[in-house]
């Protein structure tokens, strides 16, 4: 069997989808998949996996980002050059890794990951908002079979969208190797890069944008006794995204600047240890269509906080705390509970490292590649 696989999010940093891209086309590689990947520029091989962005790629997005009015050329210049990179070579199958499928003549399989712009448009930029009533509903007939990550997503699928149930398949995301607990002194040579010591800090990792609730865990740990804050200042990795220009303002209106820390964005190389190094690992997202920062936590063997909403459930199963994400007070609660309480830290952590083993990229490429069988041969 051949595929062509939309490489595209493989070009700039990578966050969700560019991590699934990566790690499920590999894994599928490891299992002798004939497969090709797509960019913005036509075919490339698939030997030729993108560990770093490509830089005039991200330039170019971010021109496009400023100039709006340009975006609906550069979409169809890209279904352009993909409908003609298809010819290049004879594929079995297309697969639309990114929500919004290019024209392929031939059977095509789509993975979507959420439906947050569906249920919380207010949490994207109008832009986005747009992008996806312009390109996503109109072409979600151009799919064979769709793949989701989570049961929770499915479910929304069939209820929001009335998609077929016989046509969605879940296919759970797996947690990289390199995601494992290591010893303090291993963990303080990277974390001290970022002035911080292994077991010291309340970690919450991710884009900082609205739908990831950061402003509920700002309260939280502001309620926090400041003893506590004192002892376990609070650590935010990740790039601060849309509408959060004013999160400054909000840690310095909550009395918390001093104990409060946003790191930017964190290479791959360095995540294992930030996880593994923080006390407690604090999620409390409104919506996510799988939630792999919490699977990573786990595995890393940091006890786990997150929301009781969407598919986090799925992915904590008992191994860790489940809360109201809009709940201040119990988030409080729940966090003094595990920062006083090192017995129950203890008995999360082996339950978390235990849990996160269930979760493979061999899994989720096997279960991909049972629904590209599935669609050929019908």
């Amino acid at each position: 069997m051949h595929v062509i696989i939309n490489g595209i999010p493989l070009l700039a940093p990578k966050s969700g989808v560019g991590n699934y891209v990566y790690q499920t086309s590999k894994a599928l590689l490891d299992i002798n998949i004939n497969l090709d990947l797509s960019f913005y520029y036509g075919i490339e091989w698939s030997d030729h996996l993108k560990e770093q962005p490509i830089e005039p790629y991200v330039s170019a997005r971010k021109f496009i980002q400023q100039y709006r009015l340009i975006y609906p050329v550069y979409r169809r210049t890209l279904d352009l050059l993909f409908y003609w990179g298809q010819f290049r070579k004879k594929y079995n199958l297309y697969h639309e890794t990114n929500y919004v499928p290019m024209r392929f003549d031939g059977p095509t399989v789509v993975t979507i990951f959420d439906l947050s712009f569906y249920f919380y448009p207010e949490t994207h930029p109008k832009e986005r908002i747009r992008y996806m009533e312009r390109y996503f509903y109109p072409r979600l007939d151009r799919a064979n079979h769709f793949i989701t990550i989570s049961e929770a997503t499915k479910r929304d699928l069939v209820k929001q969208l009335n998609l077929p149930e016989e046509k969605i398949t879940v296919t759970p995301l797996g947690v990289d190797d390199s995601f494992k607990p290591f010893s303090p002194n291993t963990e303080n040579l990277i974390l001290s890069k970022y002035g911080l010591k292994h077991g010291s800090y309340v970690l919450s990792v991710g884009t900082l944008e609205p739908r990831k609730n950061i402003v509920t865990l700002l309260n939280a740990y502001a309620e926090l006794p400041s003893v506590l804050r004192n002892r376990f200042p609070l650590v935010l990795a990740g790039g601060v995204g849309w509408l959060m220009e004013d999160l400054e303002k909000k840690i310095q209106g909550l009395g918390i600047k001093s104990t409060t820390y946003i790191t930017g964005y964190i290479p791959k190389s360095d995540l294992p240890s930030l996880y593994g190094g923080a006390t407690v690992f604090v999620y409390p997202s409104i919506y996510e269509g799988f939630g792999l920062p919490v699977l990573e936590a786990m595995a890393c063997g940091t006890p786990v906080i997150t929301s009781n909403t969407s598919s986090l459930p799925e992915v904590l199963g008992s191994a860790g705390i489940l809360i109201d994400p809009h709940n201040v007070s119990q988030l409080t609660r729940e966090m003094e509970n595990l920062l006083t309480n090192p017995v129950q830290r203890d008995l999360l952590t082996q339950a978390g490292i235990k849990r996160a083993k269930i979760f493979t990229w061999e899994k989720c490429a096997s279960k991909t590649l049972d629904v590209y069988n599935h669609v050929v041969k019908n």
